[in-house]
Order: structure tokens, then C-alpha cells, then sequence
């Protein structure tokens, strides 16, 4: 009788340590869908999601609508979209409660290594960039700087950076021409390839921008008035390039669901939002 009780004492202490070591277990498990902007934010806050005891499987195929059509059909349990969700969406699923939660905005800026900047450019209109994209622009120097080639580098087509920028210019998607640009394939990339890259002008989130090294094109409005891009001019809404990012659900969420939401929301979630490249809320309150 001894020896048995010692030997349960035993297995109790050994098992409480081996949960110690392993975390907790994950009581909980949601699949996510939608905007891979959003998609790295989910990468960065499933480790302290996890110590919560949820685990979460991010796809990152998809535009938003896809993701809320697949939400709305309960495949997934949350949509991160790009954009507020519309009377047709809620006439799509009339049973369901839709709720969006807006986690901040995504904002990119046309960007140029020192020698496009030093060499007086420092503006875009709509108009020269859309003549830039179609190749109708060849030389700094019908901008105002240095009889320089301009070397646009482009996103892939069908990406939400390329999406923010030529619905900008296009009104919509499908009116954007077929081009031949070389592709960055992400933020960094489009950086680094700008900041090495003699009379280069590449698209990358706003905070991409350091002053020194990689600068950041104002817009020129039709009234010729610039807009820099700044998260002031973001909140304003006087930045055009510049949109929404939110975390979808079904309904009223409650229990893990309520725990993502409430930790994406939090100063930790937030700052895991600023440092996937986008604009907290923190910041886009009235100052």
C-alpha cells in the first residue's frame, strides 16, 4: 500500500513537470484565411496565442471576399480581409452575425534610392505614375530630376500591394495592362532592391522609408497640393494609398475566439501588428 501510493505520488510530480515543460495544452484550435498582410501578422502572435492554450492554421491563398465566402460557409472561423465588410456580404449569410474587428491599416508609398531624391524628385501624380506603369515615362528628368532611366520595380500581380496601388490608378483591378517590370516579392526584398538599384522606384509599406537611404514619394493631387506619407496623413484620410485591415467572425465571439481577438487588440497584439509593416491603432487615433 506504501509503495503504491509513493509510486502514484511519483507519476503525479512527473507528469506536472512534463506539462511544465510542453505548455499548455491546446484546448482550442481555429483556421484562419485571407491576406497574407495579415497572414504574418497571425505568424507572429501564435506563440503567445499558444501559451493561451490556442492554436491557429493560417492560409494565406485567397482575396478577402474568398475568405469570407469560406468563413460564411464555416470552413474556416476567421476571414483577414482588406477591406470593411459590405451589404452583400451580410445578404450572403443572413443567418450568421458577421463582426469585423479593425486591427489598422496598411499604407505603401512609391519609393526611390537617394540619387532619385537628391536629384530634386520628391512627387508623383496619379497621372505619372499611371504613364510610369505603362512605360509612356522612361526618364527622371520628365519628372523634374536627372536624365536618369527610370527602373520600375513591380509586385506580383494579384498581391495586395499590387492590388492597393493599381486600383488606385485603374479604379479596378481588370483594367490594370499586362507589363513586363521585374517583381519583388516582398517588402524587404522591394527595399533592398530600391535602396542598390541607381534610378529604381519600387512600392513598400510606409515604414519601409528612412530619410537617408530609401525615400518616400509624396502624391501630387489634382489641385497639385502633396501628400506625404505619413500615418498622420493615413488617419486623415488625405493618403490615398492606404486601406483598412481586419480579422472577421461569424458571430459574437466568445471563449478562444474572443481571446484572439482581445490579444490582437492589446499592446502586445498591436505591436505585433507594427512590426508586420502596419499602421497600429495607437496611431491612427486623433491626436
Amino acid at each position: 500500500m506504501i509503495c503504491a501510493a509513493f509510486f502514484r505520488s511519483r507519476l503525479a510530480a512527473a507528469l506536472a513537470a512534463t506539462a511544465t515543460l510542453v505548455g499548455p495544452v491546446l484546448a482550442e484550435s481555429f483556421k484562419m484565411e485571407g491576406s497574407p498582410v495579415l497572414a504574418h501578422v497571425m505568424f507572429g502572435a501564435a506563440p503567445a496565442l499558444r501559451k493561451q492554450g490556442i492554436d491557429i492554421k493560417v492560409g494565406v491563398e485567397g482575396s478577402s471576399t474568398v475568405a469570407l465566402v469560406h468563413m460564411g460557409d464555416e470552413l474556416v472561423d476567421f476571414a483577414l480581409t482588406t477591406r470593411p465588410l459590405t451589404g452583400k456580404d451580410h445578404a450572403n449569410f443572413p443567418e450568421r452575425e458577421l463582426k469585423e474587428y479593425r486591427l489598422g491599416m496598411q499604407a505603401i508609398a512609391f519609393i526611390v534610392p537617394a540619387d532619385v531624391w537628391e536629384s530634386g524628385v520628391r512627387a508623383v501624380s496619379k497621372a505619372q505614375f499611371q504613364a510610369i506603369y505603362e512605360s509612356k515615362i522612361l526618364s527622371w528628368k520628365e519628372l523634374g530630376g536627372a536624365d536618369l532611366p527610370i527602373k520600375f520595380f513591380n509586385f506580383d500581380k494579384g498581391k495586395g500591394l499590387w492590388e492597393l496601388f493599381v486600383t488606385w490608378v485603374y479604379g479596378e483591378i481588370r483594367r490594370a495592362p499586362l507589363v513586363t517590370f521585374p517583381i519583388t516579392i516582398e517588402n524587404r526584398d522591394a527595399s533592398n532592391t530600391v535602396q542598390f538599384t541607381s534610378g529604381a522606384m519600387g512600392v513598400a509599406s510606409i515604414d519601409s522609408i528612412d530619410g537617408k537611404k530609401i525615400h518616400g514619394l509624396a502624391i501630387k493631387d489634382e489641385s497639385g497640393a502633396l501628400i506625404e506619407p505619413t500615418a498622420a496623413n493615413v488617419a486623415s484620410g488625405k493618403y490615398p494609398l492606404a486601406r483598412p485591415v481586419f480579422i472577421v467572425v461569424g458571430e459574437t465571439p466568445v471563449g478562444g475566439k474572443k481571446r484572439v481577438i482581445d490579444f490582437l487588440l492589446s499592446p502586445a497584439g498591436q505591436e505585433i501588428v507594427a512590426q508586420s509593416g502596419l499602421i497600429p491603432l495607437k496611431d491612427l487615433a486623433p491626436k
